[in-house]
């Protein structure tokens, strides 16, 4: 087995990409749902906001992980995360990491690559009255080989995954190392979102029915929603190489994304129903009328991971703002948002915080970030 150092090794040479090209393909019409509605965020009852006169600090919550990523609040407070490579589901319990997995997956993770695993987790919108969580998987074979990727729902008892259910099944996955995405979030319209990217097959993102390189939209049961953009498909916006971080924004409920390009090409993008962003026909901003463009382009292969948008008190300067991690540097970046249409960038500043992997913003209003070993507090 290869050692820790050369597995995140390779995960930066496969982050950072190579750019492929292909025949323009003609874009179907996009029917033009109805938007979204805006989320709100609050504290969970009996978590106290500090006060945001205080100067924000990193503090440490928990050390001795496996890539911690996609982590995840429930309403009473614990901290739930993936193991990405290990295929645990973790929880952390009023500052303790428990001992015992809420859940252990055999994943495929073939020897030299690192973009398979257990790669997404959700926590259900109802989980007070249904303990739901889900996770977004790469299904192994022969030799922990991929042959697929699933969603599947467990019922939460006593910090321990019961019931496990596959809601979406028969996902594609990258053969050999990369693009599967994996990322999964509730939208504020109670769908379930998810990514996945061009599974190492780029002709696919521009395929309407294809399953890759895309972001679906479903029911929580895994069923198709009625008033997706196009009837009877999952796909709800497409033409993408590999979207990593999804988040809602608190104000406009638009759905943004962090694009993992070829290198010098990651994108910030707002992710729009039934539109096509271009991969890999196009890079970058096009100015084609046929794709839309993001917000952001890197100037460099950055490969930027999960994604924020603050919405508290206890953060005032970031509110409404997006902070993202990337790989390559393992910093966390601000982008300000121009208010209050919070659709273009309109400064940008690095806050000096190793995040490599995930950000959320804590039911306290701080925000918890997590690099290959570690997760932290970021706040007063």
């Amino acid at each position: 087995m290869l050692s820790r150092r050369v597995l995140l090794l390779s995960l930066v040479l496969v982050l950072a990409g190579c750019s492929l090209g292909q025949p323009v393909r003609p874009t179907p019409a996009s029917p033009s749902p109805s938007a979204l509605p805006p989320m709100e965020i609050s504290p969970s009852p009996g978590v106290p906001s500090p006060s945001p006169a205080a100067s924000p600090t990193i503090t440490t919550v928990t050390t001795g992980v496996s890539m911690p990523s996609a982590l995840a609040f429930t309403p009473d407070g614990r901290l739930f995360f993936n193991e990405i490579y290990d295929g645990k589901i973790r929880v952390i319990r009023d500052g303790r990491l428990l001992d015992q997995p809420f859940a252990e997956f055999d994943v495929a993770h073939p020897a030299g690559y690192t973009e398979h695993g257990l790669l997404g987790l959700a926590i259900d919108p109802e989980f007070a009255a249904n303990h739901y969580v889900y996770a977004f998987y790469t299904v192994p074979g022969v030799n922990r080989q991929p042959v697929g990727q699933r969603i599947v729902r467990f019922t939460e008892l006593d910090n321990t995954g019961t019931d496990m259910t596959v809601i979406v099944d028969d996902l594609p996955a990258g053969p050999s190392c990369c693009h599967n995405g994996g990322r999964i979030i509730f939208g504020p319209d109670g769908k379930l979102y998810a990514s996945i990217g061009d599974t190492e097959n780029a002709s696919l993102s521009q395929q309407v029915d294809a399953r890759a390189g895309r972001i679906f939209r479903f029911n929580p049961d895994g069923t198709v929603p009625p008033d997706n953009p196009f009837p009877g498909n999952p796909t709800y916006a497409y033409g993408l190489r590999n979207p990593y971080g999804l988040r809602f924004h608190p104000v406009t409920g638009k759905l943004f994304a962090t694009e993992n390009g070829p290198s010098g090409y990651d994108e910030l993008n707002i992710i729009e129903p039934g539109k096509n962003y271009g991969w890999p026909v196009v890079t970058g901003v096009a100015n084609d009328s046929r794709f839309v463009d993001p917000i952001w382009v890197s100037d460099g292969s950055r490969a930027p991971t999960g994604l924020a948008i603050p919405s508290s008190d206890v953060l005032p300067s970031l509110n409404g703002d997006v902070v993202f991690c990337d790989w390559n540097t393992h910093t966390l970046h601000h982008f300000v948002l121009g208010s209050p249409e919070y659709a273009r960038v309109t400064s940008e500043e690095s806050i000096p915080a190793s995040c490599g992997l995930d950000v959320v913003q804590g039911n306290d209003g701080a925000l918890y970030f997590s690099n290959q070993s570690a997760i932290y507090r970021y706040g007063p």
